[in-house]
Parts: C-alpha cells; structure tokens; sequence
C-alpha cells in the first residue's frame, strides 16, 4: 500500500489505487454504512406516514456488492426498503431509489437487478455533481433523502447544499462523509505546510486513506477558492495559519474544522449531527458521518442511531470487547451522568422560554453533541422535574382512564410536553 511522501509542501501524495477496493469490505466502509442500515428503517417508517412520496439517492453508489459477499450501501438500502414496504400501513407508501455512479454503474445494475418487487431502482452512470440538480428538481414535495459518500472532498460542494434547501421538498435528510483528515491535509498543501505528516494526530491515518482521492490543489488562488466552495467559507485558512504556528495540535485542528464546518451547515438546516469514526482509541478522525435535517424526529432519531454506533464501535472495535460503566462519548471523552445532568441543566437555564420536549431534545443534540440517547436526557429532565427546577405541562394534563395528572415523557400519538426552567 502507498504511504504519503514527504515532499516540497507535500505536492508530492500520490492518489491511491483504487482498483482493489470492491475485493473486500473494510472496517472503515462497514461503519458507515451500519450507521445508514440503523437509520434507514426508522427514518422510511416516519416519512411513509406523511403520505408523500420518498425519494432516495446514493450519490455514490459503489459496485452495490464487495468480492467478499458483503453487500454495499445500494442494497442495504433496498433490502431495507423492501422491508419497510412490505410491512407499512399506508396503502400510498412508495419509495423510489436512485444510484448515482461513475465508474462501476455496469456491476451496479447487475448487482441489484434481483430488486424489482416494489420498483426498478434507477441508475445513472455520472457525476454526482452534475446529475444532481436534474433529478432533485422533478422531485418536489418529495421526501428526500441523500447519502454522499464521496471517495474525496472535491464533490462536497457546499452552494449545492445551499441550492437543495430551496427546492420545496417535503423534507430533505442528508447523510455526508465529510473527510476532515483528507480537507485538512489538502489544506496544508495549498498554503505549503507540510508538518500534517509528522504530526502524531494524524499517525497511521494514511494507512486507511485507500478510500480516499487527494484533490488536484497548489497554492495557487484557484486551489484556495475550491476549498472555501467546499467549506463553506475561508474559516480553514486561520485555523492552518494556528497549526503551523503551534498555537493548536493536529487534534484540535481537526476537531476546529468540523465544528465551524458544522456551523457552515446550519445556516442552511435546523439540525446538524456528526460522529466521527476512528479505529483506534485517541486517533485522529479519518472521517465524520455528518447529518442534517430540519425535522427535530429526524434529528433525534439519527442521535441515538448513532449513539448505538458509537458503543458498538468502542466496545467492538476499540475497546476489544471490554465493557465500560462509564458514557464514552464519540470524542473520546470518558463523562459521567452527573456531567451530562450538569450539561443540560446549563443548557436550560439558557434558553428559559417554554420548549416542546421533541424541540429540545433536537436542539441540544446539535448544540451540545451526540453525547448519550435521548432515554438518558429523558430521565435527567425527569429528576429535574422532581427537584422542581422545571416544569413541565403536558397535553393531555391528565389519563383518559382514570382522570389522574399524565406523567408521559414523548410526544407522540397526538401528545405534546412543554419545558420551562425554574419553578412554579
């Protein structure tokens, strides 16, 4: 396998071969899509019930099946439809697939070609960036959900995020992997630091950056304009100039960029989560898996997807099975309860007007991190409203059976909770 070559500025990195990729299924690919398998049925069941149609697009679709037998993200996710339909009330569900791929569409069409009972998904020999528009404007008042899964950073052109929110659609989800490591790298070559490749932080990253293709950048103004499109703004210069300056490691380089990178996010939607995927314990991320929505269920519902994702990949992954009393959270931070709790009651006293439950679960997720699931703010709100430092009004205020104050913490099947800080 090819390692990164120290050289003038790094200018020297030579592109991975990629022709061996499909031969067997890497831990790096299982990951992300265990987290697109969790989610899937979730997020199909809470749409069909809108009564829209859905509209679901692999940007990057891959071969649909690895050497190894192993199934790819397009027919994970069709098995995952097919099961949803088969299984819904709603008479008018109906959910239509499309695959966007470049190089493989061929082996695409033939790896899926068993997936006809609910509809022949499409396929689309292409770019993602220049199919795109075309098929999402045909498809307003649709629910819309995109998995972009991009080999590099190139295709993660934040103007077309930008030009999907104004689409009409009935929703739109998007599930991104954002490579932070290979950005911040490309980065550094365009304003000539090269110290990224002696850096501890980012030790052993190239050894798995076989799914990933370096952009074609130099230190030319073009190259500085091309990463901004892809940022979102030009907020990476500074954080490169602090790196190369060592006012910040390679850790909070990384962990800099994705947080203002997230904040680029939500000027577009409500809602951004992200986790971040490593392999090994206090490693730098290779990769996050960002989330967008403006739907706080949706919100909520990928939180604890990848919540669950996390402790399966510390336990079986990193941690070697080892189970742990403690919350490790996916910044591989060790918190208790009494932190979370600490965390939250902060995040109340800040915001003090009166919040549905479902809003603020949303909320702090974005704000605050994918720090635990909901169930555990639940039972934090829970203790908080014993003490009496919330209230909390629900509706309907009392049991239909017996008449007695409603104790329900969830707002669904037509119930609603309203939170407010301080006491009565």
């Amino acid at each position: 396998m090819q390692r990164l070559q120290k050289g003038k500025c790094g200018s020297n990195i030579m592109p991975k071969d990629n022709t061996g990729f499909f031969l067997k299924k890497s831990t790096w690919s299982i990951v992300k899509d265990q987290l697109l398998e969790g989610y899937l049925p979730q997020y199909f069941q809470k749409v069909l019930a809108t009564h829209r149609p859905v509209f679901y697009v692999d940007c990057f679709a891959g071969k649909g099946k690895f050497e190894d037998g192993k199934d790819g993200s397009p027919r994970i996710a069709l098995k995952v439809r097919d099961d949803c339909l088969r299984h819904t009330t709603f008479s008018d569900g109906k959910i239509d697939m499309c695959f966007i791929e470049l190089n493989h569409a061929k082996e695409l069409q033939q790896n899926i070609s068993d997936y006809h009972q609910n509809g022949s998904p499409m396929v689309i020999s292409g770019k993602y960036e220049e199919q795109i528009v075309g098929l999402l404007t045909s498809k307003k008042h649709y629910n819309v959900f995109l998995y972009i899964d991009p080999y590099g950073i190139k295709a993660l052109d934040y103007r077309l995020f930008n030009k999907f929110s104004s689409f009409g659609f009935g929703s739109i989800e998007m599930l991104i992997n954002v490579n932070t490591f290979g950005f911040f790298r490309d980065a550094c070559r365009v304003l000539r630091v090269d110290k990224v490749q002696l850096d501890e932080a980012f030790s052993d990253l190239d050894d798995f950056i076989v799914e990933y293709a370096p952009t074609k950048v130099d230190d030319s103004e073009h190259s500085k304009t091309l990463l901004s499109e892809i940022a979102g703004g030009d907020y990476w210069v500074d954080i490169v100039r602090e790196y190369q300056e060592n006012r910040i490691d390679g850790y909070q380089a990384e962990m800099r960029f994705s947080t203002e990178y997230k904040q680029q996010l939500k000027r577009i939607f409500k809602y951004v989560l992200d986790i971040p995927i490593r392999i090994k314990p206090n490693q730098c991320p290779k990769y996050r898996m960002v989330h967008v929505s403006n739907h706080e269920d949706g919100c909520i519902l990928m939180a604890n997807n990848m919540a669950a994702r996390k402790d399966e990949l510390f336990i079986d992954i990193q941690n070697k099975g080892q189970l742990s009393f403690l919350i490790q959270t996916s910044e591989n931070e060790i918190i208790g309860i009494e932190e979370i709790y600490c965390k939250v009651e902060a995040y109340l006293q800040n915001n003090k007007e009166n919040i549905r439950l479902n809003a603020l679960l949303a909320s702090f997720f974005t704000d605050c991190g994918v720090i635990c699931k909901s169930g555990d703010l639940i039972e934090i709100l829970r203790m908080m409203e014993r003490s009496g430092k919330i209230q909390v009004n629900r509706y309907p205020s009392t049991t239909e059976k017996t008449g007695k104050p409603s104790t329900f913490f969830s707002e669904r099947n037509g119930k609603s909770v309203i939170i407010r800080w301080g006491s009565s």
